[in-house]
């Protein structure tokens, strides 16, 4: 099972002139990911005034929501504004009710050596919380971290331990330089890769694909799947879900990058998460099979594994 920590929120975006409600945050968009490959649960918290019908779409995925509690609270939501260049835009938001949830939002059930946990974007406090607990329980589990610029540059000296603590530390382009003070990626994988010797750090490029650093190696992950961008909501954890779903099941680093890698540009195709809700494969190569079926340009790779 992988557990994804974090509070799901109400988006409200805007692309092409076209507004749309529907289920967002970190935590829901790995989930959904993750649950396309392997069972899914949410750690979290939100409002009374969550929609009944957000709930049902992750009931009818199958999606593990008992550790995902209701409180007195607003929930957490944002206005997200889709630009022509598909940056986008938050005019504006409440993510008050993330100072409630802590560490205590795990429940023993869910600490068990079968369980990886994916922490999304958080105070590295926090997620140095929440891996304490973990490790306390569960040594075995495997914990991903996902971080955000602006908690690098209010907190950048926490990070070495955070980096460390984790099993696997996902970063974009952007956080990756200012992690290590330069604006060059390729300077920046090589300083991480001997920065932080035991930790897998994936490096995520967009459309293009991604980096894998274990140790001293530095692989590129393509994308076996490309199309044109249609809303890039939650691409990164869309990623990072199906990340660590691979790997949870096959230890590949680099296979896993390039089924996250995919994942995200499936998602990317359509609006919110529409294009992966219905996706489940029994194995990871099943994934391939089915980006063949899609895509007008098979290539040479017949089997994810030939990779």
């Amino acid at each position: 099972m992988i557990v994804t920590i974090g509070n799901p929120s109400v988006d409200t975006v805007t692309l092409d002139s076209n507004t749309r409600v529907h289920p967002g945050g970190a935590s829901v968009y790995s989930a959904i990911s993750a649950s396309a490959l392997t069972q899914a649960a949410i750690v979290g918290k939100i409002g009374k005034d969550y929609p009944k019908d957000f709930l049902d779409i992750f009931k009818d995925k199958g999606i593990d929501l008992k550790n995902l509690k209701i409180i007195d609270h607003v929930s957490k939501n944002f206005e997200i504004m889709i630009d022509e260049n598909f940056e986008a835009k938050y005019p504006k938001y409440n993510v008050d009710i993330d100072k409630k949830l802590t560490a205590r939002a795990i429940s023993s059930h869910l600490l068990n050596q079968d369980t990886s946990f994916l922490i999304t974007q958080m105070t590295p406090k926090k997620q140095l919380a929440f891996i304490k607990k973990i490790r306390q329980t569960s040594p075995m589990s495997l914990i991903l971290v996902n971080t955000h610029y602006p908690y690098i540059d209010r907190h950048k000296g926490q990070f070495n331990r955070l980096i460390d603590s984790a099993d696997i530390f996902v970063a974009n382009e952007i956080e990756a330089q200012k992690l290590t003070d330069t604006n060059r990626t390729d300077i920046a994988t090589h300083i991480l890769s001997k920065k932080y010797p035991k930790t897998i750090i994936i490096v995520t490029l967009g459309s293009l694909g991604s980096i894998v650093i274990k140790g001293k190696t530095i692989q590129f992950a393509p994308t076996i799947y490309n199309t044109m961008i249609k809303d890039p909501t939650g691409s990164g954890d869309t990623f990072s879900g199906a990340f660590l779903a691979s790997y949870h099941k096959i230890r590949d680093p680099v296979r896993s990058a390039i089924v996250g890698n995919t994942m995200a540009s499936l998602k990317s195709a359509g609006r919110g998460y529409d294009n992966i809700l219905n996706l489940k494969f029994k194995k990871v190569d099943d994934l391939w099979n089915f980006v063949l079926a899609k895509s007008h340009n098979f290539g040479a790779q017949k089997i994810l594994s030939e990779f």
